[in-house]
């Protein structure tokens, strides 16, 4: 299911004094007479797309205004500062020179008439801090799609191309840069230099975000297609980049274990598998991060950890299958973050999974995170599920501390399976309208701490599968919210500190975007 959100708050007034109906927006809306004395709508804001910084100054990019715009006005401030406005022509791309580097800016854009009729309200806000030019020097190496020049790669004018990747990470050697300057850029490349430990490469898209893109359709349902990035070298760090239309955004191979590799503010849309670490019984992956991510419109999965995946951070990541987009669902099991093999110690925060929603025959699937139990020692902490057709959190994961994290519309939201000692636990958590249970048990015993419950429709607290030969038993210490009535309270443990009240109406709260990308 997809979730949205309100987008406009309109207050109305009306009165003699008035004259007609008048309609102040709290958003891109709003109603007032034109000049015939008639009721018009205003023009609605464009949406601000993204903010990319650059060497004293910032690259914005918003959508089109309707035909016959007369051109764009952006503002920008710091903290809270007094606005500096600059016209921006007619195109849609505007970079604001001049800006101090290490200062963050705050931007806004609107559509500039010569009327009140053709002037729109200001747009959302996206912040960006300009920094100095990083692209200079004996161990910085260049990357265009053609490239240029002897194409040695020392400056942009003599720019390599993508061939030349691996060559120029050995140019550059330990703790060096390598280039990407914007454009599209084909799938298909193997990266087999690295740098050293507590000195990676850097391999960073410049002037813009360069894209890797492909023929690759979600629609199809396919769980692989082309790969951009084959990562098989250690201590590397992949900046600022988006793929579009490819099988995978980064593979890494079990016959090459690699170790502190970054993934850091990469945008993703209609791809399988973003990040995908192949499955293995004997290799170990090492000190993976991946860090301000958006991933949108996937068959198989957002994020899979596999093999023996260890001490690796994910946060700050927003993952949307958004299953209208590409034909209603993906593929048969797709998951949104995947805790396989042997994978340990790992910490996921200020994630939010959305509308994962497999195939629509049998028994229908579709994870926000699925952890097996051969998984061990993951805390989730600062997180929102939401609208995953099967389970918001489903794992096995052994020694999983769920904490401060919210669940909202899947079928059963947060799926504990004690099929191993210490079995997942959720702490300092929020559970939001199930379609079926808030819980989900199927053997061994949950205790769950300091939880917050909201339902309104027949969901009860836990849903059970659990017989003579698998008995389970679920506690409560410190149960608040509300359920329809007092028979969906059905734990089978002990209940303490219940503050339920029962009958109550429903607010999911909105969906949150840590990253620094506009869906």
């Amino acid at each position: 299911m997809k979730s949205f959100l309100p987008r406009y708050r309109v207050l109305c007034f009306t009165g003699a004094l008035l004259g007609a109906l008048a309609c102040g927006p709290q958003g891109d809306l709003t109603l007032k007479p034109d000049g015939t004395g008639e009721v018009s709508q205003a023009l609605a804001a464009p949406t601000l797309l993204e903010a990319v910084p650059g060497d004293g100054q910032v690259t914005l990019t918003w959508t089109a205004g309707p035909a016959g715009t007369q051109g764009y006005q952006v503002r920008f401030r710091v903290g809270d500062g007094s606005w500096v406005y600059r016209s921006a022509g007619t195109s849609t791309t505007y970079a604001v020179t001049g800006l101090t580097n290490g200062t963050r800016y705050e931007f806004h854009v609107r559509i500039k008439g010569s009327t009140s009729e053709t002037t729109s309200t200001y747009s959302n806000g996206l912040y960006a801090t300009p920094t100095a030019d990083e692209c200079s020097g004996s161990s910085v190496r260049h990357i265009t799609v053609t490239g240029a020049g002897s194409k040695d790669g020392l400056t942009a004018q003599s720019a390599g191309t993508l061939a030349n990747l691996n060559a120029f990470i050995q140019a550059v050697g330990p703790g060096g840069l390598v280039c990407i300057h914007g454009g599209t850029y084909a799938t298909g490349t193997t990266v087999s230099q690295g740098g050293a430990p507590g000195s990676p490469v850097t391999i960073k898209g410049v002037e813009g975000r360069p894209v890797f893109e492909s023929t690759f359709e979600a629609s199809t349902r396919a769980k692989t297609g082309p790969v951009a990035f084959t990562v098989k070298a250690s201590n590397l760090v992949f900046y600022n980049l988006e793929f579009r239309h490819v099988g995978t955004c980064f593979s890494f191979k079990a016959v090459s274990p690699v170790a502190h590799v970054t993934l850091s503010q990469f945008r993703a849309e209609n791809v399988a598998t973003c990040v995908d670490v192949e499955r293995s019984s004997t290799t170990a992956f090492t000190d993976l991060t991946i860090r301000d991510a958006m991933i949108l419109q996937f068959t198989r999965g957002g994020i899979f950890l596999a093999s023996g995946t260890n001490q690796s951070l994910v946060e700050d990541v927003y993952i949307d299958m958004e299953p209208d987009q590409i034909g209603g669902q993906g593929s048969d099991y797709p998951v949104g973050i995947a805790l396989y093999d042997t994978t340990n110690h790992v910490t996921l925060r200020r994630a939010t999974v959305m509308n994962v929603t497999g195939m629509q025959t049998g028994y229908t699937q579709g994870d926000g995170i699925d952890g097996e139990s051969s998984a061990s020692d993951v805390v989730l902490e600062d997180s929102y599920f939401r609208g995953n057709e099967d389970g918001c959190v489903d794992t096995k994961v052994r020694n999983m501390l769920i904490r401060t994290t919210v669940a909202a519309e899947c079928k059963r939201n947060f799926r504990l399976w004690q099929s191993v000692t210490p079995g997942p636990r959720v702490e300092s958590s929020s559970s939001y309208q199930p379609r079926d249970g808030h819980f989900f048990m199927h053997t061994g015993t949950t205790t769950a701490k300091d939880i917050a419950v909201y339902s309104s429709n027949a969901a009860k607290l836990v849903a059970y599968d659990c017989d003579s030969s698998s008995p389970c038993t679920f506690n409560a210490e410190g149960l608040r919210g509300t359920l329809l009535d007092s028979s969906k309270l059905n734990a089978t443990g002990t209940v303490t500190g219940n503050t339920l009240v029962y009958g109550q109406a429903v607010t999911i709260p909105p969906v949150p975007n840590p990253t620094s990308f506009t869906p």
